[in-house]
This record gives structure tokens, C-alpha cells and sequence, in this order.
């Protein structure tokens, strides 16, 4: 991982971070865990060009059916260091800075957050905060309902290509490109709907029981 650029948070904005992994399933309590995270970072709502993507070694068999979603099986990570071996890189990578994720949330659950900080937990890591996590998920419910709220219908809505995804399937770095590439548009319009509808302030928990988008 190397500095491409330095900037002036002042001048040029605040830096955000655009956040995605896969994982080996869903919960966490089932023993899964990540096997790709991919951060993109932005200044000023623009990509800055400074990125981190890893694999990783989950240190478990992937399941057939996840492979199917995501194409990483346990040949491709094999030799891919562990979690612990890369999470300060990641850490600090994050520092303090705001992260952003679109991510189902059921019961309190949500994969990326829970995912990474028990990651970060395992490997003896300062786990991220939850008011570093800003989840752009709960505004496409609030705005459009949760079936037209996942990546891909966002996507169409804003009229972001999607074909790289559809061809290749889910990949982290591609779905944080994607996710930075809308994220602009999609927080302005959330600030009006805001506006317009005091109630959106408070979220309501989505009713679907699968975590991830």
C-alpha cells in the first residue's frame, strides 16, 4: 500500500471511506469470515486514485454456493496471507475517518461492520467504532423501499453501469467503486428527503432477513 497523494482536508473535504468485503458466509457466528476487503477512499466526494484491496486466507473451506456469488474459492486464497497479518495495515488505513457501506441490517446485524471488527478483534486490533459506520442501505430503504434498495437497483437509478457486475459477479473493490460512484448523488437526495420528511431521521429496521446486499 503506498500515499498516491496527500491532501488538504480543509480545502479539498472530508475523507471518506468506501467500504466492501466478502466473506465465506454470512454470520459471524457460524465461524465464517472475510476473504477480500476493498477501501476506497475519497476527499471532497471524489476518488482520490488511493485505494486498499487484499485477499485474504480465511483459515476455513469456502463453501461451494458463496464461491458461486463471489468466484474466491479456497485455491485462489490459499497462499494469501491471514487476517491477522493485515489488519494494522487496514487499521490504519481507516485511521478515525468516516466509513461508508451499503449492507442489510436484520436485528442488529450487519455484515460488514460485524464482520471486520470481529476480524479486527481476533488479530488484537482496535475495532472500528459504530460512529465511524455510515450505512447508505438504510437511506435507499427510507427512499425508495428495501427492494429497490440494493445495489444493483440503486445503481440502475442513478444510471451507473452495472455490466462489469453482472458479467464477473460480486468483487469487492468493484462493488466500492460502484458504491463511491453513486454515494454523491445518493446523500444529497437523502438530505432532501430528509428535509421533506422529518420521520426519515429515525430509520425503521428492514424486515428482510438476509443481512447482505
Amino acid at each position: 500500500m503506498s500515499i498516491l497523494k496527500i491532501f488538504d482536508k480543509k480545502s479539498q473535504g472530508p475523507r471518506e471511506l468506501v467500504l466492501d468485503v466478502e466473506s465465506t458466509g454470512l454470520f459471524t457466528s457460524e465461524g465464517h469470515r472475510i476473504v477480500e476487503v476493498a477501501i476506497v477512499e475519497m476527499v471532497g466526494k471524489k476518488p482520490t486514485g488511493r485505494e486498499l484491496h487484499v485477499y485474504v486466507n480465511p483459515d476455513r473451506h469456502i463453501p461451494e454456493e458463496v464461491v458461486k456469488i463471489h468466484g474466491i474459492d479456497d485455491e485462489r486464497v490459499k497462499n494469501e496471507p491471514k487476517f491477522d497479518k493485515l489488519a494494522k495495515q487496514i487499521r490504519d488505513f481507516i485511521g478515525d475517518d468516516q466509513i461508508i457501506i451499503t449492507c442489510r441490517t436484520t436485528n442488529d446485524y450487519t455484515l460488514d461492520i460485524n464482520m471486520m471488527n470481529m476480524e479486527f478483534q481476533k488479530a488484537g486490533v482496535k475495532e472500528v467504532p459504530e460512529k465511524q459506520w455510515t450505512n447508505v442501505r438504510r437511506w435507499s430503504e427510507q427512499m425508495f423501499g428495501d427492494k429497490a434498495a440494493t445495489l444493483d437497483k440503486v445503481l440502475d437509478r442513478y444510471g451507473v453501469s452495472r455490466k462489469e457486475r453482472d458479467d464477473n459477479g460480486h468483487g469487492a473493490l468493484l462493488d466500492a467503486r460502484l458504491l463511491g460512484a453513486i454515494y454523491p448523488n445518493l446523500q444529497a437526495d437523502y438530505e432532501k428527503h430528509k428535509a421533506a420528511t422529518p420521520a426519515a431521521a429515525a430509520p425503521a429496521k428492514p424486515k428482510d432477513n438476509t443481512p447482505k446486499a
